[in-house]
């Protein structure tokens, strides 16, 4: 057995085979249950007894966790190894509260199915969760967030209870990663460092994390994202924006393009940063036209500036980040036709908007005016936050 998991994060290990060396010394003598993608090739090694329930990471929702939790319960296992992208290691973890006291799956099942937020009661995790991530950016084997798809979308649950124990990033597991899903990985984990400092109420220390980690990203992102040793430092990197200062901050729900990407992304039946690249610089022109509801200008500017430096990405956040996507060819959504757009921006409002925390004091039409000015749109980006100022480093 490992000592008791009280601590603020994961356990993180890293190299070349630590996956098979790491797994086979955490589960042995222990009644394991594997948790794996069924396209991969299970990358670990397990020495004690072990059943393994193989997922399509395309199709899992709320009835497949909820069959995984069943199975948690038939037979309750002393750890749980989850092997893939995010919506695996997501899938295992909302599973796993199965074996929490208080019923506190079917309350976070019960509560996703009528709000967009479910924020769980704090406590260790119930069982221990080893995360073996096979895609890079999601970060979610260091975090304490799942996202569960059900009839409405995709909801957010958050709480320590979703923590796994231990985080095994291995580069092995990361070879067969397009170059896209390697740089679509790498904007994610930028993006979310973007988002969170768009926000005022930031420490010196987080700014400057989410900084350092920002220009690392890109750096690596753009130079090394071939090797096993970029992809690995990439992973690694993605892991470190939850280990380090940089998300920390008085405002929890600071990266609102999140919110209005979430909407887009399952009401188009694409991936999240497909979704993201489509309304990112559609949502930083309304900051950087001084719309505070959607976030600070003069942090977004200051955090671009810093953290894109020497990377030759023009100076201003809006031309920025759109050129970005465009450099790095991150792909972009079939244009929504004007019902689904409205539809969109009703669901955003409801979900996220109005009174509610994520995005207060923003309707639909707020929404609708974002999306048909998003890259789907024919308007040209622009230059919103320094309109007297030519593009590129001074």
């Amino acid at each position: 057995m490992t000592p008791e998991f009280t601590g603020r994060v994961p356990t993180l290990w890293h190299g070349r085979g630590v996956a098979r060396q790491l797994t086979k010394r955490l589960t042995a003598g222990r009644e394991t249950l594997v948790i794996a993608d069924s396209a991969l090739t299970v990358p670990v090694l397990i020495a004690g007894s072990a059943r393994t329930v193989r997922l399509d990471a395309r199709s899992i929702d709320v009835t497949t966790v909820v069959t995984i939790a069943q199975e948690i319960v038939r037979r309750p296992p002393s750890v749980i190894v989850a092997i893939g992208g995010g919506s695996i290691l997501d899938a295992t973890k909302i599973a796993a509260l199965a074996l929490a006291g208080g019923r506190v799956f079917d309350y976070a099942v019960g509560h996703a199915s009528r709000f967009a937020l479910t924020l769980l009661p704090d406590a260790p995790p119930p069982v221990e969760v080893v995360a073996v991530p096979t895609t890079i950016g999601t970060s979610s084997e260091t975090n304490s967030v799942g996202i569960l798809r059900n009839e409405s979308g995709y909801r957010l649950i958050v709480g320590r209870l979703l923590r796994p124990r231990h985080a095994i990033i291995d580069p092995d597991n990361l070879s067969t990663l397009t170059r896209t899903a390697v740089r679509e990985g790498a904007i994610e984990a930028f993006l979310r460092l973007a988002g969170v400092s768009t926000s005022e109420r930031r420490s010196t220390r987080a700014k400057s994390d989410a900084v350092l980690l920002a220009r690392a990203l890109l750096e690596t992102a753009m130079y090394d994202e071939g090797s096993a040793a970029g992809r690995l430092r990439l992973a690694r990197l993605s892991a470190a924006t939850q280990r380090s200062a940089a998300l920390r901050g008085d405002d929890p729900y600071g990266a609102r393009h999140w919110y209005l990407a979430n909407e887009v992304a399952f009401a188009l039946g694409v991936r999240k940063m497909v979704a993201t690249a489509a309304v990112i610089a559609a949502v930083w022109r309304r900051i950087c036209a001084g719309d505070s509801r959607w976030g600070d200008r003069e942090s977004l500017e200051d955090f671009w500036e810093r953290g894109t430096s020497g990377s030759g990405l023009p100076l201003e956040p809006v031309a920025g980040i759109a050129s970005l996507v465009d450099q790095w060819e991150i792909p972009l959504p079939q244009t929504p036709t004007a019902d689904v757009l409205s539809r969109i921006a009703s669901d955003t409002e409801k979900s996220w908007g109005s009174r509610q925390p994520m995005l207060r004091d923003l309707a639909s039409d707020d929404f609708r005016d974002v999306l048909r000015d998003s890259r789907w749109s024919a308007q040209p980006v622009g230059n919103a936050c320094r309109p007297s100022e030519p593009l590129g480093r001074r």
